[in-house]
């Protein structure tokens, strides 16, 4: 697996935006008294704005909420509802960042007859980084488990930022030194990376994601994304990507997202795959343990450990090179004096092409005297375990 993005003048860092910036989420609540009255447990209005009054109303409605701002939502219910619970998710596209719920029994406790009031119900997040920029935001609404509504957010990019906008892209079979595209091209060969190239002026904030996809499915290993440090007018940039054991025949495509706003989907082919491409099933020949050597790597052959071994390896040979993609090993105590079972460590084995896969467990007192296991896993599935024991 090959992944590139270039940056020769500094001007560009890289970020997975998979991984949401940790927030702190607080919530207040309170009821209030408005004109009007229906049903008890409905929806009457969700309204962003930056801050609340006294009776958790929305003070200062929000067209948009700038970085590092906190985020405030409003939620009108109608009526009194005696009993039930208010939850709020704060969600960036697919990944939840917050989420905080009221029991409105709290808010209207001790109310026995209301004529013409409604409950507000407040929420805000406040996050410790500036999230990304771009309208790829939500907030799921339920009330006692049922959806009341999905209300978008959206976060503005700095005040000094240009505009920004994709100016051109291409598929080719190579990228030069400026980033410009060679060899354009909707046809690859299995074992060619496909580079996407294009240009932008992209505001200081913005940020670009490529996705890869495999015969329609994203595979992860493939989605990289930078952001802007500064403004730039018509900027070169590019993404390459090539899978693990190459691509097999097929039609695959890429999808490139400015502010997590789609702005190029391209499909591309390839006649003749790579010969490992899709070859993922591992056929185990043998398995080994084997004692540190002092180096960290793989000595003596053994059958069990000591207490004072700090250093342990495991190495499995297939019996046919494949893809290793989608495993794991998993090293477990299974019996141990004062002990209970439980998974010790758990590490994710490079994606590529290979017939052997090793692992190491250090221990920097070494382990308890017991029984152990360590298990090859591929996908969620057990794929061979190796018994062993500590004396």
């Amino acid at each position: 697996m090959h992944l590139a993005i270039v940056s020769p003048c500094g001007w560009m860092r890289g970020m997975k935006l998979s991984l949401i910036p940790l927030l702190v989420i607080g919530f207040n609540m309170t009821a209030a008294m408005v004109p009007g009255r229906a049903a008890e447990g409905n929806l009457k209005k969700a309204t962003y704005c930056h801050g609340f009054k006294e009776d958790q109303s929305p003070k200062d409605v929000a067209e948009f909420f700038n970085q590092g701002e906190a985020v405030f939502l409003s939620i009108q219910l109608k009526g009194r509802p005696k009993s039930g619970v208010v939850r709020a998710e704060f969600m960036f596209r697919d990944d939840q960042i917050a989420e905080a719920k009221v029991d409105v029994a709290t808010v209207n406790e001790g109310v026995i007859f209301s004529f013409g009031e409604d409950t507000f119900v407040g929420f805000d997040i406040k996050p410790k980084e500036a999230l990304p920029v771009g309208a790829c935001y939500l907030t799921k609404v339920t009330f006692d488990g049922k959806p009341l509504g999905e209300f978008p957010f959206r976060i503005a990019p700095p005040k000094d930022a240009i505009p920004s906008k994709l100016v051109k892209a291409a598929l080719a079979k190579g990228a030069d030194e400026d980033h410009k595209p060679v060899n354009e091209t909707h046809e690859f060969d299995g074992l060619e990376k496909a580079f996407l190239t294009g240009v932008g002026s992209l505001g200081v904030a913005s940020w670009l994601e490529a996705t890869w996809m495999v015969n329609g499915k994203v595979d992860d290993d493939g989605t990289r994304s930078f952001t802007m440090e500064e403004n730039k007018e018509n900027v070169p940039f590019h993404f390459a990507f090539i899978p693990a054991g190459g691509w097999p025949a097929g039609t695959h495509e890429v999808s490139l997202q400015l502010n997590g706003q789609e702005v190029v989907h391209e499909k591309f082919t390839v006649k003749v795959g790579a010969p490992m491409a899709g070859k993922t099933k591992l056929d185990i020949d043998a398995s080994q343990l084997f004692r540190d050597d002092g180096k960290g790597e793989p000595g003596k052959e053994v059958k069990s450990f000591t207490t004072d071994d700090t250093g342990m390896h495991v190495g499995w040979n297939l019996k046919q090179k494949a893809l290793i993609k989608g495993v794991q090993v998993v090293w477990r105590l299974v019996e141990a004096e004062g002990e209970k079972e439980q998974v010790l460590v758990t590490a994710d084995v490079e994606a590529g092409v290979s017939d052997e896969i090793e692992s190491a467990l250090t221990a920097k007192n070494g382990l308890p005297a017991g029984k152990y296991r360590v298990d090859l896993v591929q996908d969620g599935k057990v794929v061979d375990s190796k018994a062993f024991e500590v004396k």
